[in-house]
Formats: C-alpha cells, structure tokens, sequence
C-alpha cells in the first residue's frame, strides 16, 4: 500500500495526471497485487479490437455510436444498477474484468479506450451522474456510458435536472463543462469515501481522503473531514493539524467555528498525551 500511496502522490503532482494509470493506483490499495501495467494493456488491447469498428464511422456522431456498439454491445460493459454501491463498481481492474460499473468508472472505460482511437472525448461532471462529452468542429455530444453509450439530447439532459432537483432547473453551461483528471480521481475517491464512511470502515474512508487532498490541496472540506475522522480514531495530533490548516485557510468558512472548538478540545489531548 505504502508503494501504491507514493506512486499516486508522484502521479498527483503530474500535469497532466495520466488518468488511467491514477485510477488503477486508486485500486491497488485494496489490490496490492495488481498488476497495472496488465490492465493498462487491456484497455489498449480493447482499442485495437475497436478501431476496425469505429474507423468505419464517417462522423463524429457514427464513430460515438460505434464505440458504443462495441463497449456494450459486443464487450457486455453495462451499468450495475441493481448493486450500485459495491466499491467494486469504482475499481478499474474490477470494471473491466467484471464489466460492470457506475457511471464514472464506465466513462473512464470509454475515455480511455475512445482517445486511443484518436476521438476529443472529455469527462463531464453532471450533477450526480458522470458523464462523457465528445467535440468536434460542428459541436459537441454528450454520452452517458452507465445505459449503454446513449447520446443525450438537450431535452433529456433538463428532464434528468428536473428528476434530480424535483423543479425546473436551467441548464447551466458549468454543469456540462469537461473534467480534467484530477477532479475524476477525487470524484472516484469521494464514491469510494462515502461508501466507506456508510460502513463505518474508517480506515479505508480515511485513505480515500487522504489521496482526495493529494489531488486537490485546498479540497476544504475533505479537510476538515478528514480532521474528524483522525479525532474519531484517536489520533489528536493530526487531527489538530487538519483543523488548524483548515482555519488558516478558511477562517469564515461556515465550519470554522465548530473547527475552533475542536482546536481546543484537541490541543488538551495533545497536552494530556504529552
């Protein structure tokens, strides 16, 4: 794990980040015998078995319905709905041996496989649900891989923001903005922390955070969280730098001032440990 943590912290420091490669190192805590490089050759061994398909497409529009085709269609990538939260689902290796995956893992899945084919394929951060955007010179498309590759239509993508909001809600540009790695690790790393802290497994929610504030320093929230979570734990003394670091930051956050009384109350179990 302590190999995987290290690679990851150099990964997080590159620009750009190379996204598979990082969502594998997210994988390999929990699969310390993973082989990366082995997976890294099925997602290319799966570009080549789709190029003769997708080369085929005289347009932007064909050659993202002929991915598609060959992703969930000939490949059998689907969503797992019926059992959504299994951490599996945010696994690359277990994503691409099981075929099965939520939608952020399935867009890395088709990224990953579609910029091999030479395709402008960018990760969009929908409001809670991932999705993948395709551009070219006359526009650009917007793909969700959790139901098989569907290109959206504007109507659909309001109707899902009336669905997740329960009123109108305008389509706002940011909502369909591209992603850049960084943002799709942590995202990958926040379903994985929320999962965790749903099954008490602090530990694991505690090695998510830690790899979210790798990628993003000033992630606050995360950071204050995570000085919970070390004060859960018992462990006062990082607890205390998390609250403190927060505050210097963030002295008017809406959480600063139950952060200041966590302060106090850690800096006397520092003492007493002392």
């Amino acid at each position: 794990m302590k190999d995987a943590r290290r690679e990851f912290a150099m990964l997080a420091a590159k620009e750009p980040a190379p996204l598979a490669r990082g969502a594998l190192l997210i994988a390999k805590e929990e699969y310390p015998e993973l082989d990366i490089e082995e997976y890294l050759d099925k997602l290319a061994t799966l570009a080549r078995e789709a190029e003769p398909i997708v080369r085929a497409g005289e347009d932007t529009v064909e050659r993202v319905q002929l991915l598609s085709h060959f992703l969930f269609e000939l490949k059998g990538f689907e969503g797992n709905a019926e059992n959504y939260n299994d951490p599996r689902n945010s696994f690359l290796n277990d994503v691409i041996d099981r075929r099965l995956g939520i939608p952020i893992t399935l867009s890395v899945v088709y990224l990953e496989v579609g910029r091999r084919l030479g395709m402008n394929l960018y990760g969009v951060a929908f409001p809670t649900h991932f999705l993948v955007k395709a551009v070219d010179e006359r526009g650009e498309l917007i793909i969700d891989p959790f139901v098989g590759g569907k290109i959206l239509a504007l109507d659909e993508i309001r109707a899902r923001l009336m669905q997740i909001y329960g009123q109108p809600v305008e389509l706002n540009p940011a909502m369909l903005k591209p992603r850049g790695t960084r943002h799709i690790l942590a995202q990958m790393l926040r379903n994985l922390k929320i999962i965790y802290m749903g099954a008490s497994d602090w530990t694991r929610a505690l090695a998510a955070l830690d790899r979210i504030i790798m990628l993003e320093p000033r992630a606050l929230d995360e950071l204050v969280e995570r000085g919970g979570l070390f004060e859960r734990l018992e462990c006062f003394k990082p607890a205390l730098d998390d609250f403190q670091s927060f505050l210097s930051q963030a002295p008017e956050h809406p959480a600063a001032e139950s952060a200041r009384e966590a302060v106090l109350r850690l800096i006397r179990q520092v003492a007493l440990i002392n």
